[in-house]
């Protein structure tokens, strides 16, 4: 065995040592309020952009300023959830305010259900363009069984159905994107058109009045309905029906 110097195991601190290096360490009590109001504020920073006074401010900006502020307005709203204040846009007097409002729902809208649905719904957009409308139904099957509280992907499939003739069936999707979404005004006005092919011009018509109602300068719309109220006054009336015991 080698001669050496046998080194002491090291010893445990005492109790009191212990406590001088805890106390030696700890921050004063005003460093410890100081780091409380940061973690606040930092805190309110985060919060802030989704309140509603920040929304409220960004569609006065939408409404009052130049055209960069206005898309940047649009585009805050869009993503910190101001459907609200973009629906209020869509009732604008200034066309610009308009279109951005429209623009910015539609985004959000479409990118609600997240990356992969909008995925698939650009997949289906692209093979009804090309007229392959067996390819984006499958695509748009596929998308409301996997997400069903997406409103755009049972309204783009109402479309579809529209594009095969399809009505009753495009009616029916239309039903329930409006459920999950009351204020898609593409799907009242899907459903007024589909009512029109069905021969319900009065349905078609409370249709079209509750997609005004949202859009009220979306002159299409409007021609829609005046021609549908034309279509209404100039059809007979319905005949009474007679109850078997009248005959008699």
């Amino acid at each position: 065995m080698l001669a050496g110097v046998v080194r002491p195991i090291a010893q445990v601190p005492s109790r009191a040592l212990y406590c001088k290096v805890i106390s030696a360490l700890r921050l004063p009590r005003p460093y410890y309020l100081l780091i409380s109001a940061l973690g606040g504020f930092c805190l309110a920073l985060y919060l802030a952009p989704r309140s509603n006074w920040y929304k409220e401010r960004l569609y006065r900006q939408l409404l009052c300023g130049n055209e960069r502020q206005q898309l940047v307005a649009a585009s805050a709203l869009a993503r910190l959830g101001g459907e609200k204040q973009l629906l209020d846009g869509l009732k604008s007097q200034t066309g610009n305010v308009r279109d951005l409002a429209r623009r910015a729902l539609e985004y959000r809208w479409f990118h609600a259900a997240g990356e992969e649905a909008h995925r698939i719904l650009e997949q289906a957009f692209e093979a009804a363009d090309k007229e392959d409308f067996s390819s984006a139904l499958a695509l748009l099957d596929r998308l409301v069984r996997q997400f069903p509280q997406y409103a755009e992907g049972w309204n783009r499939r109402a479309s579809v159905h529209w594009q095969m003739g399809n009505y009753e069936k495009s009616v029916a999707d239309c039903q329930k994107a409006l459920a999950l979404n009351p204020n898609h005004y593409g799907a009242w006005q899907g459903i007024g058109v589909c009512w029109v092919k069905l021969g319900n011009v009065s349905e078609a018509c409370r249709c079209l009045r509750a997609a005004l109602k949202i859009i009220p300068y979306d002159e299409a719309t409007r021609h829609c309905l005046e021609k549908c109220e034309e279509l209404l006054r100039v059809m007979p009336a319905p005949e009474p029906q007679v109850r078997g015991t009248e005959i008699i």
